[in-house]
């Protein structure tokens, strides 16, 4: 189909769908782990992986990043016509997220346990989180190269090829889940395992297509001005901001959860973010696919397609957001027994008081992520760095030391619904004065 030209309701579905059900893919894949992890493991593993996300936060931002940015300078390359200066940019980008990812990983590796521990990691959660990390960093160069990849394939035109490599990664990580934690007992070791081997998939299923007849963006030989692509990725800096804020505000969050309720509060969150993320996927999925159409007809210069996207992507998320906002108000109990059981009741009521406040984080915060796409996608990369950054470091951090003195215990679970509405107010403020209406037709 074509992104600049076809009808716009069926453009946004055929890009929107595959997206969605890819990031959906990632979400059940990440749940599956949590129901074997909780459920063979016990509240001490859950705790020890939630522990271990800020590591990966970090490491999902910067490939994410380097993918959105590329990707949106390739697409206006394409949409002006210039499919070599596109591929040159694939290209490089390639290699400098090959090179770069495999680099950090190995420090990353050498210093494992002393970045737990500055975590606030507990000696016991330790233990626990270096048995899972040391076989991740292994891995997860793949996992950063695959995610670039299929930034590259959606702007290619390919969003179905996509969301199979995530359906299949996300399939051999159930299956191995199932195999290594529940069948042969390997515990954290077998998560590990089932998660790192799941993420060749990805790039066994994505890297054939550029070498395909298929393929519009192209390997080429290219060897200057590598400078060019650390630019390009600043379109991305809302991605890198976002999952790297997202990091450090789980950290803060775990600190605060250990020192008010022990590992269980830990595992507490652990399992709330596992529901949340159910319905956080299906928003990024939806933002994510605004941008390679967006940033399409931005080089194409045709500013009303731009706002007809943006009008689709607000009623899906608002959709999505009463969809989710109703399982989690009817059925909170049976979605957190999902990960426990009877195992841990003192887990179970914690949680249940965090899904009675967090509800209305579902009313603003696809709107916030699809403002923050359009403004990748159009060149804006500071608007898009300030939603991000707000929404995911400095509204939750403000809120989770403030909330607490005036509503007590409930106020820490107040602390994200109130980051994502007050970042909501902002976001609208930035669109109003950077509309589609005022891009260059």
């Amino acid at each position: 189909m074509n992104a600049t030209k076809d009808k716009v309701t069926p453009l946004f579905f055929h890009y929107a769908i595959p997206s969605v059900l890819g990031m959906v893919a990632i979400s059940s894949a990440g749940i599956i782990d949590g129901f074997f992890v909780g459920n063979y493991v016990g509240s001490s593993g859950l705790a020890a992986v939630n522990i271990s996300y800020p590591v990966f936060a970090l490491l999902f931002g910067l490939s994410s990043m380097f993918g959105a940015g590329g990707s949106v300078v390739s697409g206006k390359l394409i949409g002006e016509g210039d499919t070599k200066q596109a591929s040159i940019v694939f290209s490089k980008t390639i290699i400098v997220v090959s090179i770069f990812s495999v680099a950090i990983c190995m420090i990353l590796f050498a210093y494992t346990k002393t970045i737990l521990q500055l975590f606030g990691a507990t000696d016991e959660l330790v233990v626990f989180a270096v048995e899972y990390l040391s076989i991740m960093f292994i891995f997860m160069p793949f996992l950063m190269l695959g995610i670039v990849l299929s930034y590259f394939v959606r702007v290619d035109g390919r969003p179905k090829l996509a969301f199979y490599a995530l359906l299949a990664s996300a399939a051999t990580n159930i299956a191995l889940d199932w195999l290594l934690i529940a069948y042969l007992g390997f515990g954290l070791l077998g998560a590990a395992l089932a998660t790192g081997i799941s993420q060749l998939a990805l790039i066994v299923m994505l890297l054939p297509h550029f070498f395909s007849k298929k393929a519009t963006l192209k390997f080429v030989k290219s060897t200057k001005n590598f400078i060019k692509i650390i630019k390009a990725a600043d379109n991305g800096a809302s991605e890198f901001v976002n999952e790297a804020s997202i990091g450090i505000t789980v950290m803060i969050f775990n600190s605060v959860m250990i020192k008010t309720f022990g590992v269980e509060g830990v595992a507490a969150f652990a399992i709330i973010s596992y529901i949340v993320w159910i319905g956080m996927m299906i928003n990024f999925g939806i933002s994510d696919s605004l941008q390679p159409l967006i940033s399409k007809n931005f080089g194409a210069k045709k500013p009303k397609r731009v706002k007809e996207f943006l009008k689709l992507a607000f009623l899906c998320v608002f959709i999505t957001g009463v969809v989710v906002i109703a399982l989690i108000t009817l059925a909170p109990a049976q979605l957190i027994s999902l990960f426990l059981g009877d195992s841990s009741p003192k887990t179970m009521h914690i949680a249940l008081g965090f899904a009675a406040l967090i509800w209305p984080i579902f009313l603003f915060n696809g709107i916030n992520l699809s403002i923050s796409a359009y403004f990748t996608a159009t060149h804006q990369p500071m608007p898009s760095a300030i939603i991000a950054i707000l929404r995911s470091l400095v509204f939750p951090v403000l809120f989770i030391f403030t909330l607490p003195l005036i509503f007590g215990i409930n106020g820490i679970f107040l602390a994200l619904p109130a980051a994502e509405i007050c970042t909501f107010v902002i976001a609208v403020v930035l669109l109003r004065k950077m509309s589609p209406n005022r891009l260059p037709s």
